[in-house]
This record gives C-alpha cells, structure tokens and sequence, in this order.
C-alpha cells in the first residue's frame, strides 16, 4: 500500500514537472545605492558647504541648508525633486534658517528663520505662498518676541510651532498648533511653563501631539515626554530622563531615548495604548520611519538602520556622518544624511559637506 502510494505520488510529480514552466528568474533587490542630493539641477557640484537634509514621507523631496555661495552668513534653504533632480530655492529672503521639515507629499515646508528673533514659517510650493506662525493672542505672563517651527503633520494641515522669548531657558515656553485649512492654533502646552519644550511630532492627521519638556530640578536637568490627544494629558517614559525622537503615523506609538545615571542613553519604544515600554536598542536613535519598525541610530562606526522585527543592521553612512530627527521616509526605504566624506560618490570635488541620500529598497 505504502508503494503503491509512493508511485501515485512520484508520478504526479513527474506530471507536474512536465507541465510546469521553465524555472523563472527571481531579480535580485538592488543593491543599496547612495546618491548626492546637495547639487543644482544639471547634476554640478554647488560650492558651499551643505547640510540639515529631511526627506519627504513619500520619498521624492528632499529639503536641506546650504551656506551663503559668496561667503556671506546667509543659509539658504533648497528643495530637490529626486525624480526630475530639479532644485528650486525657497524664494525667501532667509537668515539662519534652521529646522526645516517637510509634508509627506513634499509640498508644504515648514522652518524657522532669524537672527535675534527667529520665527516660524510654512511655505507652500504649489501657491507659492509663504505665512507667519504667531498666535492671534499670546499669553500675557511674559514677553513673547520670538518662536520655532517644530512639527509638521503628514498631511500637511498642522503645524506645531514654540514660542518663546530671549531670556535664559525661555526661547521655546508655549506649544501651539496651527490648522492652515481654518487659520487657528490650539494651545497644547499648560501655563506656566513647564520647562522648554523640544522635538515635538504630529501624528500624520495632527491630532495626537508629542513633545519633550526639558526642566531644571535639584539634581540638574531632567527630560520627561508629553503626550496630547483630544484634550487628554499623559506622560510617558521609563522613569528616567527622556527625550522624544519620534512618533508613529497613526499617533499609537512613540520612540524616545532615555538616560539613567549609570547607564548610556538607550532607545526604547512606547505604546500608547497599553502603555506597554520595551527596548528598542543597545544605544540611542536618531530618527526611524512612520510605523517605527526602520530605527536610525548613530555610533562611533557611522550611521545604521535598525530593522526592528528582523534585528537586523543596514549600514547607512560612515563615521563622521550627521543625520536629523525627519531623516527616513515614511517605510523606512530611503534615508538622509550629512557627510564631508568625499568617497561617497564618484566626481565629489568640492571639499565641503554635502547631503546624500542612501535608498535601501
């Protein structure tokens, strides 16, 4: 019986394979590529140094800082197309512009710009249009003279911006967000100050709103994460120092470094709903994509992407390299990054920093 069923069987099989195809070629991923983002449109080399680079969520824009070209102290901002390689200059007259960010679809832009008084911006590149973030009516406890953009939404409706004035610690005391449909801003952040408020994330509707709080205690300066939803206040953490690197698209989830007294700073991941803490990684990270599963971290050896599910590292950059908080895009399949490196792409002459971006899929 046992042989009689080995026979069927082989000579199904035998059908099979004379019925099937020929063997198809299984193409290989490509492998991962670097690309020099810091150049003008025809693909030449632009003479200043550059740097700051963000990447939009859907990968194709990319917005980074590159100094004045006749020496000057000027920054300018410029957005890159990666799919036509077009490199268009904000048309603004900018001063120490700092903290660029981009929507996901790569049409609104939101940064900060000044010298003694900074304040926030958002540029839209399809009107042209550029506004001023500044609440109608600013709090009375204090003199308020200057503000930052610190995050924009995915969908490119809410920015969040501090304001703040110029006295010791008190340049980022209150958080707002703006809706651009309607024009309003909604105050997020309590008086009195909690302390400075950095690294503030939108989820990708606006709706949920994490911040770090950075105050001054007995035992020094302390970092604790807020989080905002629908009116509801929660703070998260590990009971140690805190800061917030990132949260999720969908506003669930939330990636923080935190720093004990006797130990290096460590990555940890956060949910929101169960609350539920665990590691993330053996050291701190830098920025990781909108699901938080493509973790971007920093050491001594140069810039790595850390696949959480997998465990596995993907080499980014070497050592020297820089990249910023809104650095991956959105599936965690490109990232931008800082280097004077020269190695890096062929024809790389120019001998200043230059912005790259490393596709990994």
């Amino acid at each position: 019986m046992a042989a009689h069923v080995r026979r069927a069987f082989g000579a199904a099989s035998a059908a099979g394979l004379l019925l099937a195809p020929g063997p198809t070629a299984v193409a290989a991923p490509p492998p991962p590529r670097v690309e020099r983002v810091s150049t003008a449109t025809d693909g030449s080399e632009l003479t200043a140094a550059s740097g700051g680079g963000v990447v939009s969520g859907d990968g194709r824009y990319v917005v980074f800082s590159s100094a004045d070209p006749e020496g000057g102290v000027d920054t300018r901002l410029y957005l890159k197309d990666l799919r036509t390689g077009r490199l268009t200059q904000v048309p603004e007259d900018l001063v120490y512009t700092t903290g660029p960010m981009l929507s996901a679809d790569g049409r609104r832009l939101a940064y900060s710009n000044g010298n003694r008084y900074p304040k926030p911006y958002v540029y839209d590149r399809v009107t042209g249009r550029t506004e001023v973030l500044w609440p109608e009516e600013p709090p009375q406890d204090t003199s308020y003279e200057l503000g930052t953009a610190t995050a924009i939404s995915a969908d490119g409706r809410h920015v969040a911006y501090t304001i703040g004035n110029r006295h010791g610690d008190k340049y980022a005391r209150v958080l707002y967000v703006r809706d651009l449909n309607t024009g309003t801003d909604r105050q997020i952040s309590p008086l009195p100050a909690e302390g400075v408020i950095l690294n503030a994330w939108l989820s990708a509707d606006g709706r949920t709103v994490a911040y770090s709080v950075s105050a001054r205690t007995g035992q020094g300066t302390e970092g604790r994460i807020r989080v905002v939803r629908d009116g509801h206040v929660s703070d998260i953490g590990t009971g140690f120092s805190a800061t917030l690197v990132r949260l999720s698209d969908d506003g669930r989830r939330a990636l923080f470094n935190a720093t004990a007294a006797d130990r290096p700073t460590t990555a940890y991941l956060q949910d929101l709903r169960t609350g539920r803490v665990r590691q993330a990684a053996d050291t701190g990270a830098v920025a990781a994509d909108g699901s938080l599963r493509d973790v971007l971290l920093s050491g001594d050896g140069g810039l790595d992407l850390l696949a959480l599910p997998s465990g596995r590292r993907h080499p980014v950059a070497p050592a020297g390299a820089t990249a910023l908080p809104r650095a991956v895009d959105r599936k965690g399949h490109a990232v931008v990054f800082s280097s004077p490196a020269a190695d890096l792409v062929p024809h790389d002459t120019n001998g200043v920093p230059d912005v790259f971006l490393r596709r990994l899929n």
